[in-house]
């Protein structure tokens, strides 16, 4: 009996060894998560965007994710997701002309860690 308490003791001190080694050796991932916008939330412009310009935390794939922008009703005026190249954090897109009103940017990104992020927020373009 002694000897099979040796051996559990042994063989849970190696487990728990090899679990703390596995977490040191393993890479840290963050989600690509929005950390700047341009227009940004609850901004009021005073002239419609051109372009609008997220900049997320971690890396994205342009190929795989979109923006778009939406009026009032939900109707979806314009969407795209262009990236560059030696900014692989950052999406834009050509906005289409816009009124005055409230807006809805959404995105669907997806990471290079592999994990899918939405999410929206609003601003308006102020009348003139």
């Amino acid at each position: 009996m002694k000897g099979l308490f040796i051996f559990s003791r042994r063989a849970a001190i190696f487990a728990a060894a090899s679990m703390i080694a596995a977490g040191v050796v393993a890479p840290a991932r963050a989600h690509s998560f929005l950390v700047e916008a341009n227009p940004s939330s609850k901004d009021h412009v005073a002239t419609a965007p051109k372009t609008v310009k997220l900049r997320f935390g971690g890396g994205v794939e342009p190929k795989y994710s979109k923006l778009s922008i939406e009026d009032a009703s939900g109707k979806v005026l314009g969407e795209g997701a262009n990236g560059v190249p030696d900014k692989p954090r950052e999406l834009s897109m050509d906005a289409p002309e816009l009124a005055a009103g409230k807006y809805v940017v959404r995105y669907r990104v997806l990471s290079t860690d592999g994990h899918i992020v939405e999410g929206s927020y609003e601003f308006t373009v102020d009348p003139k």
